[in-house]
């Protein structure tokens, strides 16, 4: 069993949605095993992409904040035998990172999949849907995958995201709609960036995440889907064999179940506590 690592933290810039380009500092530190200041807790190195509000982001400060960190708190809360320890990397990196060592946990609103579960085990911990983001002045109205064909869509690099908009595309095209060009950016609020900018007509995201975005960009976009399209469940990603940090999160989460907490958490952003047969459906 390999002990849980510290990762140094370096310091990260703060957030901004409307940011074009670039992203956060990632640390150079190597990982090392400690304890806190008391000497009695683990400390669990989470790797997260933070530019994706509501689930996890940096504030102005450069503090992590979002969903996941308020319930990666209570976590810690409630098991009282760790401390959680932010590390903002890139989508790109969370995996090799978890594979490599470099972080314990991983903790960016991942969706479950099979090829993920190939690759790292993951806990169930929330269910959601997509939603589709227009500008305030445009005038299509998408409300469900059938209305994409055609269009340019803009969805973050790397994420099922762009994989569904290739199933609906295909789709589109045996019908004779005209495919959908897909065009992916880094980070979420690039992908908006391109929305306002125009270089795309709409943006193709998770739905909590575009309901951040339509409160904070107010009238200069609109949420026009009211169709579901794929109702997926998300995990909290551990490497595989390390049943250790497995067995401390897994137990972490069912005592937010049991405590009410994690409902009434998810539940302030529109999210929900997936059933376990929404459970089963993804983990077999």
């Amino acid at each position: 069993m390999k002990q849980l690592k510290l990762i140094l933290l370096s310091a990260t810039a703060g957030f901004m949605l409307n940011a074009c380009s670039g992203e956060a500092p990632v640390s150079q530190e190597s990982s090392v095993t400690t304890a806190d200041a008391g000497g009695d807790k683990k400390v669990l190195a989470i790797g997260s992409d933070m530019t994706f509000p509501p689930y996890e982001y940096l504030d102005e400060q450069g503090k992590p904040q979002g969903v996941d960190v308020e319930i990666m708190a209570k976590m810690a809360e409630l098991n009282g035998d760790f401390t959680p320890e932010w590390e903002d990397t890139r989508w790109a990196n969370l995996i090799p990172g978890l594979k490599g060592g470099k972080f314990d946990v991983l903790y960016s609103s991942m969706y479950i999949t099979k090829d993920r579960l190939e690759q790292i085990d993951m806990i169930p911990y929330y269910k959601t849907d997509i939603s589709l983001l227009v500008r305030g002045d445009s005038d299509l109205a998408p409300r469900g995958a059938n209305d994409l064909c055609g269009h340019n869509i803009g969805a973050m690099k790397g994420t099922e995201f762009a994989n569904q908009l290739r199933e609906i595309s295909k789709k589109c095209e045996s019908e004779n709609k005209g495919a959908i060009t897909i065009k992916e950016y880094e980070t979420s609020p690039q992908t908006t960036q391109a929305l306002m900018s125009k270089a795309v007509d709409i943006q193709y995201d998770d739905a909590a995440v575009m309901t951040a975005a339509e409160s904070k960009l107010g009238d200069r976009v609109k949420i026009t889907s009211t169709e579901e399209f794929y109702p997926i469940v998300g995990g909290i990603g551990v490497r595989k064999g390390d049943t250790e940090t497995y067995d401390i999160i897994n137990g972490a989460i069912e005592k937010m179940k049991a405590s009410g907490d994690l409902a009434k958490i998810l539940g302030t952003y529109g999210l929900t506590v997936p059933s376990q047969a929404d459970i089963d459906n993804v983990m077999n």
